[in-house]
């Protein structure tokens, strides 16, 4: 299904929109106030709709850019309430690409495990929040829809140009950040060394780690699908941008899941000739490129190797919550609340965030409910890709394993790195599927006129 309005359609719309505001301005001002932004959103929503790419574009920008930590600063410095509200609009920019690609091209026959087991886990909080106390209905709404936002792409259909421009889009990400931060520095807008000298782009140094992992499972992707030199380009600079960022855990993720590739492609998927030609040919390059970020790295690498950036700290907390309610939790939302930003310590890390997933969800639905999710998305890809060609199987499968190692460090699930992530997932099953089902149309068809003749 590929409903798109005729071009006669598309004039008389936006005609009738116009003339609409017209008449409005004219004869009730100040009502205009209150349409002009809705019709802009009406007018972007038909333009998405007939360019869905665009969407596409929207989404990497908006991530690539850091619309969402630009947008805090706005509103600590003073934006007030229409920041804030900027910032939820950030949120729900997967919401609306999913709309718009339902819309046009319908619902995905693909089972959503992920997003069901949190709509499960909502449900259960519903049941036991009287009980809880910890999160109330505002905390669980929100908490819900950052949940679900990396998920919901998983609902659309879409043609196979949509899917692979969210692939390739999720490797710029971190290049974008990198690039635009140099002039945010230099006019003196946002700098792009944080603290203790980590390089963070337009993110946090954190952030921008996560977004690198996501970036090198696509650069990946692509580089074995087609093997162009631009994607193991891609792949190298966004490995030193992570590098430079002097995050441990996305580059100990990152490190897992390029070894598994290198160690189990066979030569289908990844030629011998090719891995050799990558390691001899590639090592003067990569000394050149990331020597300098890996000298760099480990500076904290081996100074702080011992030091787990507050996490033993803050875990406590979490283990003991879970103690209290280890079955099912003290309801969604809660895993923000459960620490007491109050609490000198916490003051003193600076977050309250749990930086493990597990921990995270099991305060939010038990251990129960943390299991259902993580064992959700783990058949969510792994069925995703029965059919899929052998390097999308093994690309996507050894990105699961290092995912699910890397949620044991930081959050994962509910940050704009996840959805980036899971975005990227959703992108490559989809792309996927269309592929596997093309041979069998094909087959179909030239059986047409067999069955004709006879």
């Amino acid at each position: 299904m590929d409903i798109v309005f005729s071009p006669a359609l598309q004039r008389l719309l936006a005609a009738s929109g116009a003339i609409a505001l017209l008449l409005v301005a004219v004869l009730e001002p100040e009502l205009l106030q209150t349409l002009l932004p809705a019709a802009v959103a009406a007018f972007a929503a038909l333009a998405f709709y007939q360019f869905p790419l665009a969407m596409v574009a929207m989404l990497v920008l908006t991530y690539g850019l850091a619309l969402d930590i630009q947008i805090d600063l706005l509103t600590a410095v003073g934006g007030g309430g229409a920041g804030a509200a900027l910032g939820a609009v950030v949120k729900v920019v997967p919401f609306a690409l999913a709309g718009v690609l339902l819309v046009r091209y319908g619902l995905s026959s693909a089972i959503n495990w992920p997003f069901m087991a949190f709509v499960a886990i909502a449900g259960l909080s519903l049941a036991i929040l009287p009980i809880g106390r910890v999160a109330g209905f505002g905390d669980m709404a929100r908490s819900f829809i950052g949940s679900t936002a990396p998920f919901v792409l998983g609902f659309a259909l879409a043609p196979r140009r949509v899917w692979t421009a969210l692939c390739r889009g999720a490797a710029l990400v971190p290049v974008i950040s990198a690039v635009a931060s140099i002039f945010t520095d230099v006019a003196g807008l946002y700098p792009m060394f944080g603290t203790f000298g980590r390089f963070q782009g337009l993110h946090s140094a954190p952030f921008l780690a996560g977004f690198c992992v996501t970036a090198i499972f696509a650069s990946t992707l692509e580089y074995l699908r087609e093997f162009r030199l631009r994607w193991l380009l891609l792949g190298g600079a966004n490995l030193a941008i992570l590098l430079a960022t002097q995050a441990r855990a996305p580059f100990i993720a990152v490190g897992l899941f390029l070894l598994l590739v290198f160690v189990l492609s066979g030569p289908r998927i990844f030629p011998l000739k090719r891995k050799v030609d990558l390691v001899m040919g590639g090592m003067v390059p990569a000394v050149l490129l990331l020597g300098p970020a890996l000298l760099y790295a480990l500076q904290r690498f081996t100074g702080e190797s011992e030091n787990l950036s507050g996490r033993d700290i803050i875990w406590p907390y979490f283990l003991d919550a879970i103690e209290q309610r280890p079955l099912f939790g003290f309801g969604l939302g809660a895993g923000k609340l459960i620490v007491d930003p109050e609490d000198p310590t916490i003051k003193l890390l600076g977050s309250s965030a749990a930086h493990n997933e597990y921990l995270r969800l099991a305060v939010d639905a038990g251990v129960i409910g943390c299991a259902a999710i993580f064992l959700s998305i783990i058949i969510w890809i792994w069925n995703g890709t029965r059919r899929a060609k052998p390097v999308d199987k093994l690309v996507l499968r050894c990105a699961l394993v290092a995912a699910l190692l890397h949620s044991g460090f930081d959050n994962t699930l509910i940050a704009s790195t996840a959805v980036m992530q899971f975005c990227f997932f959703a992108a490559a099953l989809a792309r996927a599927r269309l592929e596997s089902e093309q041979p069998q149309r094909g087959r179909r068809s030239s059986s047409s006129p067999r069955r004709a003749l006879a």
